[in-house]
C-alpha cells in the first residue's frame, strides 16, 4: 500500500484557509468598527468597559483564529512544495521510511 499525497486537494485547502483567514479577518474588522461606535455612544466609564470587554472577550480569539488559519495554510503550502521547496519535499524522508516498513514487513 503506498501513500499518496493528494496535491490537488491539499492545494484547495491551502486556498480555502487563506479565504477563511480573509473572512476572519473581515470579521474582526467590522466587530472592531461596532465596538468602537458602541463605545463612542456610550462616552462614559461603562463605554469604555464595554470596548476593554469587547476586545478581551470577542476580538482577540477571532485575531488568534486568524493566526491558526494562516498557519494551516502555510503548513499545506509546504507540504505540497509551494512557496520554492520542491514538491513533496517535507514529506518524502516520512514516505520513504514508511515504505521500508512496508517491505520489510511483507518480507516476514
Amino acid at each position: 500500500m503506498a501513500v499518496h499525497i493528494d496535491e490537488q486537494a491539499l492545494q484547495t485547502a491551502a486556498a480555502d484557509m487563506m479565504k477563511l483567514k480573509e473572512r476572519n479577518e473581515a470579521l474582526r474588522s467590522r466587530l472592531e468598527e461596532l465596538f468602537k461606535g458602541l463605545t463612542t455612544a456610550l462616552d462614559t466609564p461603562s463605554g469604555e468597559a464595554v470596548e476593554i470587554t469587547g476586545r478581551d472577550i470577542l476580538l482577540e480569539p477571532i485575531e488568534q483564529m486568524g493566526l491558526v488559519l494562516e498557519h494551516v495554510s502555510n503548513t499545506l503550502n509546504i507540504i505540497i512544495g509551494a512557496g520554492g521547496e520542491s514538491k513533496g519535499v517535507y514529506y518524502d524522508k516520512l514516505f520513504e521510511e514508511y515504505e521500508e516498513l512496508e517491505q520489510l514487513l511483507k518480507n516476514k
